[in-house]
């Protein structure tokens, strides 16, 4: 394999690596409320598209202030997210992650809202470094648990885990 090969290659791991750390980096920033770091990941010409259409927000500080204000209710958030299909051209790329979020309302600490959707991302590189610049957020199910203290009867569960 020539160097040029070699050197192309590693770019391609090197970016794949970097867009998959952007999509980790805004569902962690949002989960911990850090607004500073998830400014940092988005483009300032970023647009998002929330919650099947019916809410789209143009704008880095935008975002993070929309982010802000409506996980304001929540106790806290976690979203797992699963990086797929990136594709790099240049400067740009896309890709799909798959979301699973778990939210629990302040007003309602005994029940968690347990959501399965996924992200269509664009990205670009600003200044050697990757950001998100585009997202459409699909849900595809949403739907609140009660949490239970206790397993049910019936379950076995092993003496190290319980609590």
């Amino acid at each position: 394999m020539d160097q040029p090969d070699l050197a192309a290659r590693l770019q391609s791991v090197v970016d794949d690596l970097e867009i998959r750390r952007v999509v980790h980096e805004y569902a962690a920033r949002v989960d911990l409320r850090d607004w500073t770091a998830l400014r940092r990941v988005l483009a300032d010409d970023v647009e998002v598209n929330y919650h099947n259409g019916r809410t789209i927000v143009t704008g880095g500080d935008e975002v993070v202030e929309y982010i802000r204000t409506n996980t304001a209710h929540l106790a806290w958030q976690h979203h797992n997210v699963t990086p797929y299909d990136v594709q790099v051209n240049g400067d740009h790329a896309a890709g799909r992650s798959y979301l699973i979020s778990h939210q629990v309302l302040t007003d309602a600490p005994t029940e968690v809202l347990m959501m399965a959707a996924f992200y269509d991302c664009e990205f670009v590189r600003v200044d050697g470094a990757w950001r998100l610049h585009r997202m459409v957020h699909q849900i595809k199910v949403a739907t609140f648990h009660p949490i239970q203290s206790q397993p049910t009867a019936s379950a076995d569960i092993p003496p190290a885990v319980q609590h």
